[in-house]
């Protein structure tokens, strides 16, 4: 007797078991598939079942799916409309938590009794933040205020509505539109404006990006001058009215640095960006006035910024300006003013100096009167200075980045300081957090080939979720091929304050796809594959069939004319011909197809050899395989021009006159120096 009930105990369990299996198995990711391909109502069908995942998180999210339709038009039944109502309704599931589920959650309880919830109804769409708009729940929400509102059974005065209407408007960038609705909010109820903080933005923004700026200045300068000092909530709206004035006057190309400076002492302070967007600004306009101006206010704004990354764009338009004029005192001005604060930019600043002083353009004993308050610079700049400054640069940052990378090359120290794995303590957590129901959700993708649809739930999860999740997730997205994904998850927990580094971390923000077509082509090219790897990586992610906006193609991002030329000359040279052998139906019009990785890389890695053999240094060929060689070679001239020694090319690209291929430059180098010392 005593066995049986063990063999049908252990049947139960097993029955158990496969029953538990069943619920978690694929509905949900079999109802993203048919969503996608515009199966409704088998999509439908696939979240129904998925409501009775034993997953919360699954079943919240199946939930939120259905609505979505239901928005749509799609038809739900009462009865699944209740269901959804319960599985929305589950404390787990993250209710106040601001993703998708919570809107959702937030929308069916105002929606529970419309008339009852008015003023609510009229927060959540008034004050829900900037993008309250473009998210779903809210947009069903306004749908079915609307419904009532036509069945008589709730109503909001003209200025309410009209103020709804110009927020919806604003979400859709219809400016025009949206302040035909706003001037009716202002005739009838000005001080809902005042009242909402995200709808007063929205009014900023419409202002500016109308023909009726100078209307809007005067109306935000009076509204300041009427509010009273002393409480949060008026500081905030303070704040938004000298920014939004200050913003409208500088789309009118009026001078607007006073406004900000006025707005800076209100900026809220759990928002950085807030702040650093207006001396941002401030130093913005200072700099068009010359590199002087920019550095008098650096002076007093440095001590007040909070995340030099924000800053880096306006401090490389220094630099060059800057290094354009030789003016390499005030170089290490800016170096000493900025040093103590900011790790990046204090390493671009120092190395620049260290290069300077090794080319002969500066003379340190020049400097002493500037730096002769700081003991430890002075120690520097007459001890060996170059070497002191390459010091400085290594020390000041400890990521991969293009000025670590050449300060360690000049120092003879390691690129990279990274351990092998991570610690047994961050693997015991990572797999104690494998077993969360969020963690169940969206690993599930993974194992259920819906890793395609992954991302935006990761996104919505991500500032919640523990590094050793985030890895994992990375992980599992590196080896679906989502490379993208997998190395921006890997830039954001990296950024964290606790964070270690990891060989794991850096081989996968560094991965190698393709890699025989990469080290046959590049062996075939004499082009280093650790250089190849890294402009593949900048220019198309390992996204094999990526255009771009110009019409790029493929993963080294080749234009359709560039890429027949190289192709020729590898027919010519005995090579492949790619014209003929092109599959019908191509992306482009040259015949060529540019999708095909084994073509791609080969024409490539081609292209990239041309140009160094034109431009004779591989920096310069990197700059010329994103802005073109006659370009390059216009930059280089006018930035030698009146000088009796020429730039070499490291300090050449800190002049070129385009942004975005001076950070290409430093991107692929960086990145190559990485796969070098990973890899090769």
């Amino acid at each position: 007797m005593k066995g049986k009930s063990g063999i049908v105990f252990l049947i139960f369990l097993l029955n158990l078991s496969s029953c538990k299996a069943q619920q978690q198995g694929p509905d949900f990711y079999e109802g993203l598939r048919h969503r996608h391909e515009n199966n409704q109502a088998e999509a439908i069908a696939s979240f129904v079942k998925a409501l009775d995942n034993v997953n919360p998180r699954i079943a919240a999210t199946a939930a939120v799916e259905l609505l979505s339709l239901h928005y749509a038009e799609a038809e739900i039944s009462a009865n699944v409309m209740a269901k959804i109502r319960q599985k929305l309704n589950v404390p787990a599931v993250g209710k106040d938590s601001g993703t998708a589920i919570g809107s959702w959650a937030q929308a069916l309880d105002l929606l529970a009794d419309i008339p009852a919830a008015r003023e609510e109804i009229l927060a959540f769409l008034l004050g829900g933040g900037r993008n309250r708009f473009r998210d779903e729940a809210a947009l069903y929400v306004l749908d079915e205020w609307r419904k009532a509102l036509d069945g008589g059974s709730i109503s909001f005065p003209e200025a309410e509505s009209a103020a709804i209407n110009g927020r919806a408007a604003v979400s859709r960038s219809r400016y025009n539109e949206a302040l035909l609705f706003f001037r009716i909010t202002l005739r009838e109820s000005p001080n809902l404006f005042l009242q909402y903080p995200d709808l007063l933005a929205d009014l900023g923004r419409t202002f500016q990006y109308t023909a009726t700026g100078r209307e809007g200045i005067e109306l935000f300068l009076a509204w300041e001058n009427t509010l009273a000092t002393g409480s949060e909530e008026g500081d905030l709206t303070r704040f938004l009215l000298f920014f939004y004035a200050a913003r409208i006057a500088r789309q009118r190309g009026e001078q607007n640095t006073e406004l900000f400076a006025q707005a800076l002492p209100f900026a809220p302070m759990e928002s950085a960006e807030q702040a650093d967007a207006c001396i941002w600004y401030i130093l913005d306009a200072a700099l068009a006035d010359g590199p002087a101006a920019a550095i008098s206010q650096l002076k007093v704004l440095v001590y007040h910024w909070r995340d030099d990354t924000y800053f880096f764009d306006i401090m490389d338009r220094l630099t060059r300006e800057l290094i354009l004029l030789r003016q390499w005192n005030d170089i290490l001005h800016v170096f000493a003013l900025i040093r103590n604060n900011s790790g990046m930019l204090a390493a671009k600043y120092a190395w620049i100096l260290g290069r300077a002083v090794e080319e002969g353009f500066f003379i340190p004993e020049e400097t002493r009167q500037i730096v002769s308050e700081d003991r430890t610079l002075w120690a520097l700049v007459t001890d060996t200075p170059a070497k002191a400054y390459y010091r400085l640069a290594y020390d000041a940052d400890s990521r991969p980045s293009y000025y670590r990378l050449l300060s360690a090359t000049a120092l003879g120290e390691p690129f990279l300081l990274a351990g092998e794995t991570p610690s047994a303590r961050s693997k015991s957590r990572a797999a104690k957090d494998d077993e969360s129901d969020t963690m169940a959700f969206l690993l599930g993708f993974f194992e259920h080939n819906a890793a395609g649809y992954v991302s935006r739930y990761i996104r919505a999860e991500e500032s919640s979720l523990s590094i050793e999740n985030l890895r994992r997730l990375a992980e599992a997205l590196g080896a679906a091929g989502q490379y993208q994904e997998s190395m921006r998850l890997v830039s954001l927990y990296s950024r964290r304050d606790e964070y270690q580094v990891s060989r794991i971390d850096m081989e996968l923000s560094y991965p190698r796809p393709y890699r025989e077509l990469v080290e046959q082509y590049a062996g075939e090219t004499g082009i280093d594959p650790a250089l190849l790897y890294g402009l593949i990586r900048m220019e198309s992610a390992f996204i094999p069939d990526v255009v771009s906006r110009a019409g790029a193609v493929g993963l080294t991002q080749l234009m359709p004319e560039t890429a027949v030329e190289a192709a020729d000359r590898i027919r010519r040279g005995g090579g492949p011909d790619y014209r003929a052998a092109a599959n019908e139906g191509t992306v482009v019009d040259s015949g060529l197809d540019l999708r095909n990785p084994a073509a791609n890389i080969h024409i490539g890695a081609s292209y990239l050899a041309f140009l160094n053999e034109r431009m004779g240094d591989p920096l310069l060929a990197l700059l010329a395989y994103n802005g073109g060689m006659n370009r390059v070679r216009r930059w280089r001239e006018a930035a030698n021009r009146g000088t009796p020694v020429s730039l070499p090319p490291d300090l050449f690209l800190e002049t070129v006159e385009y942004p975005e291929t001076r950070n290409y430059g430093r991107s692929v180098t960086a990145a190559a120096a990485v796969y070098r010392e990973l890899y090769y």
